[in-house]
């Protein structure tokens, strides 16, 4: 059985916007900074800058799921610009992933990622081999369900963009995450930092980088993604620029 937070709540936790803006330097490269559920205040960033907001949270157990919006206030100068939905299974209890369980599911991301107004919504759905059409099915019920001019993002494990399979997910972009990347890391990162490309084309408009996983050579020219494990700090924010500005 769902259970969703009133949209209300949501919208009082999800940002407070500054009554100025700063003028800062701007980065020479397309970078976006990922606010997930904790207290972030972004107020520090550059205006070049983009927000990526977790707006929803949904987790898959048996035939039903648990559903709810942010839990957690973000400041930022500007509102975010993309709205991205964690889902997850819960692997104490086998998915029973029946067509109702799939509309409802769809329904739900479908809510959070339209909480705010954004131009683009995002997935954040790791699933293992065994489940991965669950997460194609919600791809196709999500771009299905959101209005026109809403482009549709979904995050990759690196050794997804290994395979092959991704030329089923319709989506306009692809994040592969050049971190923890568990037993395919040693592998992925010496080709990445060999500038030998990831080996689906899809997966080379953007990418993603943790403030603690630094990679030595990035590719060049694409979208940056960038994650920190704690709430950002502007100290954080400047050295991961620093990182993909040396590409």
């Amino acid at each position: 059985m769902a259970t969703f937070t009133r949209i209300g709540l949501i919208l009082a936790l999800l940002m407070v916007l500054a009554a100025c803006r700063h003028s800062e330097p701007q980065s020479s490269a397309q970078l976006v900074v990922w606010a997930w559920e904790r207290p972030e205040d972004l107020r520090f960033l550059p205006k070049d800058v983009s927000v990526a907001v977790q707006a929803g949270f949904i987790d898959l157990a048996g035939d039903g799921f648990v559903a709810r919006g942010r839990r957690f206030p973000l400041r930022v100068s500007a509102p975010p610009r993309i709205a991205l939905v964690h889902v997850q299974i819960d692997p104490r209890r086998p998915l029973d992933w029946t067509p109702a369980l799939r509309r409802r599911v769809a329904a739900a991301a479908l809510h959070y990622a339209q909480v705010i107004p954004v131009r683009q919504v995002q997935i954040d759905f790791e699933v293992p081999r065994s489940q991965r059409r669950v997460l194609l099915d919600l791809l196709t019920d999500m771009r299905a369900g959101l209005p026109k001019g809403i482009t549709l993002s979904m995050t990759a494990l690196a050794s997804w963009c290994q395979e092959g399979w991704l030329s089923q997910a319709p989506v306009d972009e692809i994040v592969p995450m050049l971190f923890r990347m568990d037993r395919g890391d040693p592998t992925i990162r010496a080709r990445i930092e060999a500038r030998k490309d990831l080996a689906d084309p899809r997966c080379r408009q953007a990418l993603a980088i943790s403030v603690d996983t630094p990679i030595a050579r990035l590719p060049p020219r694409r979208k940056v993604y960038l994650f920190d494990p704690h709430s950002w700090t502007r100290a954080d924010f400047d050295m991961a620029r620093g990182q993909v500005e040396q590409r």
